[in-house]
């Protein structure tokens, strides 16, 4: 008897389980890929999951972050950002998105109803207020390894299976620099990137950039062929798209005007004294900061930083006339000509002209 109770109870659930995974057969789940946009925080592009129905339509998208939350910016510096998962109305996402003139690709993933399930549940728990902070970090874990780590999930493993295995000859360094129209984010990266920036990664590791993933997805050779290719959902008119040379200048004009300030600062005779003294005081300062970014914060990216050796933290040290000034300027001079080294060997030679101007500055240092 009890027996029969428990196969009844088993068919019940069954049963219950079949109409369930049913219930998702009208379900539709979609890859959306934003491109980059005009802010420095949309600078890389984003990626969500749109999961629509005749009854629903919502994205789901990590990397939010508010700016207001409690030490924001201390965390922030530290490397220690909470961003969460926002759920947001998909057809107000996608035409802020259109308005902003960044184009928008949609690529419907053809999951199984039982994988659509998964996918569904797992999104709407981490949604919930007290699951949807995330510690987030800008290549292990952002807003679109989130989602292919969610995808490898339900797919038993069919994404990281096949991308892992293939290797590239891209860094992520050659994905995310130059950024368009961010001169002063691109000051900003050249300047903290450490060694980790410019290993040679593999298709798994390279897969955290939206667009990368977008086009993984679609050559994957998956059992159920689930993964399709992408439609344009909208594209800028070529109209709205700058010319090169507006681009180049919005691209680089940071460290063009820097460098010239200092340039000109130095080539005059009454100003060279005050602008050395300036220089090396800002250098040790950033020379601190790439110091306290490589062992105080868990900004993994900045570690092994060989800049370093043109923004030293003992800068500070050549303005004052000591008995060690003439070994200093040598120290100065071998590590200038050092970082010229590593800098071609890691093809990082967007800070040359700092290493100029620290050049210029110990080839006249007499006249100080």
């Amino acid at each position: 008897m009890n027996k029969l109770i428990l196969s009844l109870i088993c068919l019940c659930l069954l049963s219950l389980n079949a109409q369930a995974n049913v219930a998702y057969d009208n379900v539709e789940i979609q890859l959306v890929t934003i491109s980059p946009g005009e802010y420095y925080w949309s600078a890389f592009g984003h990626s969500a999951i749109r999961i629509k129905s005749p009854t629903y339509d919502k994205m789901f998208g990590f990397g939010y972050f508010n700016f207001e939350d409690e030490d924001f910016f201390i965390n922030f510096a530290q490397g220690n950002m909470q961003y969460f998962l926002g759920v947001v109305d998909s057809k107000y996402e996608l035409e802020g998105y259109k308005k902003e003139g960044r184009k928008t690709t949609i690529q419907r993933l053809l999951l199984t109803s039982i994988q659509k399930k998964q996918l569904v549940e797992k999104l709407v728990f981490l949604s919930k207020p007290e699951n949807r902070y995330y510690h987030y970090d800008y290549f292990l874990n952002n807003c679109t390894s989130k989602i292919r780590d969610i995808l490898d999930e339900v797919t038993n493993g069919e994404v990281s299976s096949q991308l892992k295995p293939i290797e590239t000859d891209s860094s992520w360094n050659d994905k995310t620099f130059p950024v368009s129209n961010q001169a002063w984010v691109n000051l900003g990266i050249a300047y903290a990137y450490g060694v980790p920036a410019y290993a040679i990664k593999n298709k798994w590791q390279l897969s955290v950039f939206p667009e990368d993933l977008a086009e993984d997805l679609k050559q994957l050779k998956t059992e159920s062929k689930w993964n399709s290719d992408y439609e344009i959902y909208y594209q800028p008119s070529p109209s709205e798209l700058e010319t090169k040379q507006q681009s180049f200048i919005k691209t680089h004009y940071a460290v063009i005007l820097v460098i010239g300030f200092l340039l000109v600062g130095l080539l005059f005779e009454k100003s060279f004294k005050a602008t050395r003294i300036f220089w090396l005081l800002v250098q040790n300062l950033m020379g601190i900061g790439l110091f306290m970014l490589w062992f105080f914060t868990q900004h993994g990216v900045a570690y092994w930083n060989i800049n370093l050796l043109i923004f030293s933290p003992f800068a500070i040290m050549l303005i004052f006339n000591t008995s060690f000034k003439p070994l200093l300027n040598k120290i100065f001079l071998a590590s200038n000509l050092l970082w010229i080294i590593l800098a071609l060997i890691y093809t990082n030679l967007y800070l040359i002209g700092f290493c100029l101007i620290n050049l210029l500055i110990w080839k006249n240092h007499k006249q100080a």
